[in-house]
């Protein structure tokens, strides 16, 4: 009983091909089939580019550096040669605010150091003083801006710094005779 059993099964085996082959019965032998040529891979998923944050930000340079330049050069061809000068450190930051996010350092700016007469009487001195000696060092104009900024007055280091360039001649304080003794 054993041999016809395992004769049955042999055949079976023989006539049925094994689940997940590929091999088929055909006249006695099993064949595989030729495997179909391989699909090309599809190409990657492709994404919309949409971060354009270098492009801004090279736009809002340019557009701050010409706005400085052309607020310098309306601010130095003034018609009046006694009237050109520099831009202020406050208009600097205002033209500079070309750019939206520079807006917020404009409104520090104009807060912090609203223009006056001195720092104008600065800006003009700056101009002049570049008129003559072109590739100067203008720290002395930078650090008198601050004292401009708090007191509206020249500080007195930076009167001396003008007079010793010939750039200013202070006039000499009035004594004032009153009336009263």
């Amino acid at each position: 009983m054993r041999k016809i059993m395992l004769g049955m099964l042999a055949a079976a085996l023989a006539v049925m091909p094994l689940s997940g082959s590929s091999a088929h019965w055909e006249g006695g032998w099993y064949y595989h089939p030729p495997k179909p040529p391989p699909k090309p891979p599809t190409p990657p998923h492709q994404v919309q580019h949409t971060n354009y944050t270098g492009q801004w930000a090279v736009g809002c340079g340019i557009a701050s550096a010409a706005s400085l330049m052309v607020g310098t050069a309306i601010a130095g061809s003034d018609k009046n040669k006694k009237h050109r000068r520099q831009l202020t450190i406050t208009e600097a930051y205002w033209a500079a605010s070309a750019c939206p996010f520079l807006l917020p350092l404009a409104f520090v700016a104009q807060a912090t150091c609203p223009d006056n007469k001195a720092t104008y009487k600065i800006a003009t001195l700056a101009y002049r003083y570049l008129e003559t000696h072109p590739a100067a060092d203008q720290s002395a104009f930078t650090s008198a801006y601050g004292e401009a900024c708090r007191t509206g007055k020249l500080s007195p280091e930076f009167v001396a710094f003008a007079a010793a360039n010939g750039l200013y001649a202070p006039v000499a304080k009035r004594t004032v005779i009153s009336p009263r003794g």
